[in-house]
């Protein structure tokens, strides 16, 4: 299940401009990690994530990519392209489970007790902490409880 759409998912991500491509499917988004997205997609979901104060976005970058590997290539291994997308799906259904930017990256950056007071775009790093924290966001969007 895809819980948010692949148009708010390639927006997070930078959009055409910096994927390089208009993906239409999640076919075509799986073939675009498995290649290895574009380096440009980091600093957008970035963007996306936390607001421009503090040091959130580099700690989001960091989750992604060695700040190193990041100025190393051009392109993210299919293993950082899958974290990138990961944490890009997380950051728009926030946006969609909340309703504005300001809510999301509030949301997204505030230690929450039911994932262990720790933030949800850090726990969402890992498949399984992403499935916690979109369970989390699909249950607030539909108002249901945690």
């Amino acid at each position: 299940m895809y819980p948010v759409t692949l148009e708010k998912v390639t927006a997070t991500l930078g959009g055409r401009r910096t994927i390089g491509a208009s993906l239409a499917t999640l076919g075509e988004l799986a073939a675009a990690v498995e290649h290895g997205l574009p380096r440009a997609v980091v600093p957008a979901i970035a963007a996306h994530a936390a607001p421009a104060k503090g040091d959130l976005r580099q700690r989001i970058a960091a989750l992604v990519v060695s700040p190193a590997t990041y100025k190393r290539s051009p392109r993210l291994s299919p293993a950082a392209s899958e974290r990138a997308e990961r944490l890009a799906r997380i950051v728009a259904l926030a946006g969609q489970a909340l309703g504005t930017v300001e809510e999301a990256q509030a949301w997204l950056g505030a230690p929450h007790p039911l994932l262990g007071d720790r933030q949800p775009i850090q726990v969402a790093a890992t498949d399984l902490g992403a499935r916690q924290v979109e369970r989390l966001l699909l249950n607030i969007e539909h108002g249901l409880p945690a």
